[in-house]
């Protein structure tokens, strides 16, 4: 008989706990914000709310949206599926206190995402510690950041977030450039919309994100030529770069890909080049010891066009371009309308 009360008592315990998982759970993420996990969609969680210790011996009322939900300094409130709220509470002398309730999807939607693309993308131009991240919003969906913390082992990274909310820039005073990493930074997102909240992570050294300025182009005589960018990492002999060339026809532009616009398409650590009549010149530049991006394109026609005025009259000029008509006169014609 004993035994069949302990295996009842066993079981009815296992049921409560499989049903307290099953129903989700909450936890602080920063004062007055409240984050509820609900293991499905559909689930109920009963979250407890306080309005303040030294509010014990008042009359409180709680209030939301939808008029009062309770009294008393601590009450529960029902959380179900993706509905949280902002609840605050009041005596009679009026506001006293807030809570922000945030329910968090099973799956990340605020921020736009691709099965080829990360939702947060981070660059860094150099190797100082200096980095910028960036993210876009689902299409419809704009969201506000709540919450940035940026760490590299549990050391808090000072980043700044853009007034657009879609970008933050930082600096890892910790880091090293002729020191191998050896600890990748963390970096988690908390954006919300409405009541919803989505938390996205993202690990990577500094050494990973490096992209490089565009380049410089000079042309000398019949010869490109070019340098590092001026806010690469010095020396350049410890921190080398590779180059990318491509000579396209002019029709085209750097972005083609296609065998029909390409005429050459190498990889040097070279900085000239000979000029090509009827090509234009790309170049663009990666770290030469890690796969990491790729500057964007730079450019060059092999020469510019010029504009000319041929004297047609004493008071008018033949223009090929509306820059060198004379400014009040009223007779300006263009090459081709003179010469036909």
């Amino acid at each position: 008989m004993n035994l069949a009360l302990f295996s009842l008592l066993l079981l009815t315990l296992q049921s409560a706990k499989g049903s307290d998982q099953e129903a989700g759970s909450y936890r602080t993420l920063q004062q007055n914000v409240l984050v509820v996990t609900p293991k499905v969609d559909s689930s109920a969680v009963q979250v407890p709310l306080q309005c303040g210790e030294s509010y014990g011996d008042r009359k409180i009322v709680w209030r939301s949206k939808n008029g009062v939900v309770g009294e008393g300094n601590r009450i529960n409130v029902t959380v179900e599926e993706m509905f949280g709220g902002n609840y605050s509470c009041h005596d009679d002398t009026g506001y006293l206190n807030h809570t922000l309730v945030l329910v968090q999807g099973s799956k990340n939607a605020i921020l736009e995402n691709s099965d080829s693309t990360d939702p947060i993308q981070c660059l860094s131009n150099n190797y100082s510690g200096h980095f910028q991240c960036s993210w876009k919003w689902s299409h419809g969906r704009k969201g506000d950041v709540l919450l940035v913390t940026v760490t590299r082992s549990s050391v808090e990274i000072n980043c700044t977030v853009d007034p657009s909310g879609q970008s933050i820039a930082c600096r890892d005073h910790t880091h090293c450039p002729y020191v191998e990493e050896v600890e990748r930074i963390t970096l988690t997102l908390h954006v919300k919309r409405g009541y919803r909240v989505d938390i996205y992570k993202k690990y990577f050294y500094i050494s990973e994100i490096g992209k490089p300025d565009g380049i410089s182009i000079t042309k000398v005589g019949n010869t490109y030529k070019w340098e590092y960018p001026e806010t690469w990492s010095v020396p350049h002999s410890y921190f080398p770069l590779t180059f990318e060339v491509k000579m396209i026809h002019l029709k085209h532009n750097c972005d083609c890909k296609s065998k029909v616009c390409i005429s050459k398409n190498i990889q040097t650590t070279d900085r000239h080049w000979p000029v090509r009549e009827k090509f234009l010149f790309c170049i663009r530049a990666q770290d030469a010891l890690c796969n990491s991006s790729w500057s964007d394109w730079s450019q060059a026609e092999p020469y510019k066009k010029k504009s000319h005025c041929d004297r047609r009259s004493y008071n008018s000029f033949v223009c090929n371009t509306k820059s060198c008509c004379p400014v009040g006169h009223e007779l300006c014609f263009s090459a081709e309308s003179y010469n036909a």
